[in-house]
């Protein structure tokens, strides 16, 4: 028993080890400028301020875990995909600061954890981001060849869809996936809106489409028994079937030898499907992290729509506290499209919102994952 107590207590202090060698606890302060006056000013000055103590606490962790000279060569990339992502990264924080915006300036301490670990490394992270993204469905296609000819089998196809099961991702009902395997893969490669139109029809959030090749690069008689060697390279492309963007794009390659030309280039193109697979998961995850943690794009349509309805409409939601942008793209035939940029942590009440302004009035028609239609009432 006590031997059993032992290892369970070392068990438990190198998994608490572990898990602080992926976090650290720094303090930080952010500051913003009170623009007018009123409640509401000042609580979009608390926002700013304490999105800028939390930019900083990551900076204090990733500054501790990087040299100055490769933060220097790198900080672009830094920029890209961490300071950009801030709230993704920090696991939890208290306010141990609040000046309320005394003399037009608001100021926020804070002590932030911080996690400096990838988010599919955090399953639990990455279960979080997908149910509050509604536990969103991936669709995958690829095209495969063979020394310049089409094969049957989907070897990447069936490689990429394991990888991503075991990565968490929830894909499309498999019998849905047998009919899609018999269209022209390479119609969906080269055109986005084609594969998100697809993802729509079987719905899919998003759309992973590619195409591997392999090809011999080698042949040989060793003790004459025949030795072939291929090389595989394998792309593909990541839509959102909302807005038909490419949210991931990579490559990966892979060789192999065998005894025989097929089984050598089908393992040349498993191998570069797994690498590929998993530069692709880290890709999709990044993008849903940022749309939950920090600000994402909503389009919504809205018929029946007139000069005035539609200016009202777009003003109230502009004042809404948490949406950054209001953008009018197109309005014809009283029909308005509108890109509205929100705060991650208004996405799910987002619905109720639009239908809660005051003066306005709509109904929501219709709604998916970065899309809501709705009609203008009253004219």
């Amino acid at each position: 028993m006590k031997r059993i107590m032992v290892l369970t207590c070392v068990f438990m202090l190198i998994s608490a080890w572990v898990i602080a060698q992926d976090e650290k606890t720094v303090t930080a302060k952010g500051m913003a400028a009170v623009r007018s006056s009123g409640a509401e000013a000042i609580l979009r000055a608390r926002d700013e301020a304490l999105n800028r103590a939390l930019r900083n606490a990551v900076e204090q962790a990733v500054g501790s875990v990087i040299d100055s000279e490769t933060m220097v060569q790198n900080f672009q990339l830094l920029d890209d995909r961490v300071y950009s992502e801030v709230k993704g990264y920090v696991k939890s924080y208290d306010i141990t600061s609040d000046n309320n915006g005394q003399d037009d300036i608001y100021q926020i301490g804070i002590k932030a954890v911080v996690s400096i670990g990838r988010l599919r490394k955090n399953l639990k992270a990455l279960n979080i981001v997908k149910e509050k993204l509604n536990k969103p469905r991936v669709m995958v296609i690829f095209s495969e060849m063979v020394d310049g000819m089409t094969q049957p089998g989907g070897t990447v196809q069936t490689g990429m869809e394991k990888s991503f099961l075991g990565g968490g991702f929830k894909l499309i009902d498999k019998s849905q996936m047998e009919a899609v395997k018999m269209r022209d893969a390479t119609l969906y490669y080269e055109n986005p809106a084609e594969a998100a139109a697809l993802g729509r029809q079987f719905g899919a959030e998003v759309v992973v489409v590619g195409q591997s090749s392999a090809d011999l690069i080698d042949s040989s008689q060793p003790y004459g028994v025949s030795v072939f060697a291929y090389e595989a390279q394998a792309t593909a492309k990541a839509i959102d079937v909302d807005t038909a963007q490419i949210i991931a794009a990579d490559g990966a390659s892979a060789q192999s030898r065998g005894g025989g030309r097929i089984p050598a280039a089908r393992e040349s193109m498993k191998k570069s499907g797994i690498e590929l697979a998993s530069k692709i998961m880290d890709q999709i995850a990044e993008n849903w992290r940022s749309k939950v943690y920090n600000t994402m794009d909503i389009q919504i349509v809205g018929f029946n729509a007139d000069s005035s309805n539609r200016i009202a409409f777009e003003k109230a939601l502009a004042e809404v506290r948490g949406v950054k942008n209001v953008n009018e793209r197109s309005f014809s035939k009283g029909v308005v499209v509108i890109d509205v940029t929100i705060e991650g942590s208004l996405y799910n009440g987002f619905e109720e919102i639009i239908t809660g302004l005051p003066d306005i009035d709509i109904e929501v028609k219709g709604k998916t994952q970065n899309r809501i239609d709705v009609e203008f009432l009253g004219n």
